[in-house]
């Protein structure tokens, strides 16, 4: 005799222990900027210019001359929420009923669940604000960018800043970043920084994660002895044969375009630190769901626009 299992269907081991999720890049950004709190919908970024006249000072006398200049340029936050809600009835006809804990009534999300959902919200959110930062558009149809306008936007729409693809920089402008032309164009961003920060600590390049890549490997397919291409820790390297630093920025990634600037020359709006990491979960007897939320105030500026470099094409 043998067993008859043919009415069985075939049994797949679970594991309710575990519940992956997929990882999330790590945004370079906002830690970077300079943070303006209480922020509840419009600030100004204030700049001062001065023009110091010499004298000839062999006369006594006293004649002054001279401006002192005081603008602002005004930063405005997006009005953020996500609301989210779950019936935890809906896992009971699944193998997700090995999450539940006994008896009909549930008024939270299974453990499993709830943890791997915290950790799925910080890192996606980090995501949103990283890319945000930099191609956010309010006239966008992408829902995640279209809360404030960016620093692409905004940057690219000042007057004063410095195109490093022009002729003064570079050979020939170019309409488009490649692999052939790379290494020419961070070239051009480099002699295009004005000198007044050149030597400043805080100033860095910023490109997006495809194009970091284009340019260590133009570099090493370049046989430059010199260049250490594994020297890029955190995604960050010099340009090649200089003092200056290139960000590999996640916000940027898909945008044919790099940007040199000061951190102390980017603003990031918000009513409350860290404010979009706050977030609250509750059960409502009203509805029987598990309902979740979170409200945050973002938005960017720049101060001195004379001082910002770009190459876009």
């Amino acid at each position: 005799m043998a067993f008859n299992v043919t009415a069985l269907s075939a049994y797949t081991k679970t594991n309710e222990n575990v519940l992956l999720h997929r990882s999330f890049f790590e945004p370079k950004t906002a830690s970077r900027m300079q943070i303006l709190t209480g922020v509840k919908s419009t600030i100004q970024v204030p700049a001062l210019t001065d023009s110091l006249i010499w004298q000839n000072g062999d006369a006594c006398g006293f004649t002054a001359s001279g401006d002192t200049t005081i603008s602002a340029r005004v930063l405005t936050v997006g009005r953020v929420k996500v609301n989210k809600e779950w019936c935890v009835n809906d896992l009971e006809t699944k193998y997700t009923q090995l999450l539940l804990s006994p008896g009909s009534n549930y008024d939270a999300l299974p453990g499993g669940i709830d943890a791997a959902f915290v950790e799925t919200i910080l890192g996606t959110t980090k995501e949103n604000v990283e890319t945000a930062i930099w191609q956010g558009d309010t006239t966008s149809w992408n829902s995640q960018l279209k809360q404030f306008d960016g620093l692409v936007k905004i940057i690219n729409a000042a007057s004063g800043t410095v195109q490093a693809n022009a002729t003064a920089f570079i050979a020939t402008a170019v309409t488009a970043i490649t692999a052939a032309n790379i290494i020419s164009v961070v070239q051009a961003i480099y002699q295009a920084i004005p000198v007044e920060i050149l030597d400043k600590a805080d100033l860095n390049v910023y490109m997006g994660v495809g194009t970091f890549r284009l340019y260590q490997t133009a570099l090493t397919n370049a046989n430059l002895f010199n260049f250490i291409p594994t020297d890029n820790a955190l995604g960050q390297m010099k340009i090649h044969g200089t003092n200056v630093n290139i960000v590999s920025t996640p916000g940027l990634t898909g945008v044919n375009a790099i940007y040199a600037l000061r951190d102390s020359n980017m603003f990031l709006g918000v009513d409350l630190e860290n404010e979009q990491e706050a977030f609250k979960f509750w059960y409502s007897e009203d509805f029987d769901l598990v309902r979740f939320k979170y409200r945050t105030k973002l938005g960017v500026q720049v101060s001195q626009v004379q001082e910002i470099v770009k190459f876009t094409v």
